[in-house]
């Protein structure tokens, strides 16, 4: 079986390594502490012999912390991929740290790329600058209508942080926010009244 992976890369230079506890059972933690949330979603989840693509999306600029970070990542993942019995793979994609329209363009065209068709994608969505999540969301519902992927998982890791430090760490659940895309299509009305009425009675749902 082969799952595919996608996970921002940040940027800044000190990654806190945390205990990431779910209170959601689709999405299990394993009590490892960890820099990146979604491994330990992978420990606790995914069982021996499945196949990992691990799609790492990665900002530059002089400043950047994130190729220190990817081989963070690596180190991280290969441990619990030792110890679990799991193949991995990778693919590294780098963009300006910009938020300019032909930079969003690349990175989506890349990603979409590499994402396999009938994949099963899990998207960790903690660190990044703010268009990331936005462009994912982009490619995984274009992955779900055109490529027959299945999305899985959605994670964000949350914190809050004590003289700089990350503490109260969880996992979250966002796929309900990516669909909420969806809900909104699904509202017909004539007017503005009424097209607010029937969305707060899907939301409700």
């Amino acid at each position: 079986m082969k799952k595919t992976i996608i996970c921002n890369i940040p940027m800044k230079a000190r990654i806190d390594k945390s205990v990431y506890i779910s209170e959601e059972k689709s999405i299990p933690a394993s009590g490892r502490r960890v820099s990146f949330p979604v491994n330990a979603f992978i420990e606790a989840a995914i069982t021996e012999g499945v196949e990992l693509k691990v799609i790492l999306l990665a900002k530059d600029d002089e400043f950047s912390s994130a190729e220190a970070n990817i081989a963070l990542f690596k180190n991280e993942l290969a441990e619990i991929a030792t110890e679990r019995g799991l193949s991995v793979s990778y693919a590294v994609i780098n963009t300006a740290f910009s938020q300019d329209k032909t930079v969003h363009e690349q990175l989506m065209g890349k990603l979409i790329d590499e994402l396999e068709e009938g994949s099963q994608l899990i998207a960790d969505i903690t660190y990044g600058p703010k268009d990331l999540p936005i462009i994912e969301f982009t490619a995984l519902s274009f992955a779900e209508k055109f490529l027959g992927c299945e999305i899985e998982n959605i994670l964000y890791g949350q914190s809050s942080f004590a003289d700089g430090v990350a503490v109260n760490t969880k996992i979250c659940d966002m796929a309900p926010l990516f669909y909420l895309g969806s809900i909104t299509d699904a509202v017909h009305a004539d007017t503005p009244d009424k097209a607010r009425r029937m969305l707060k009675s899907l939301l409700s749902l």
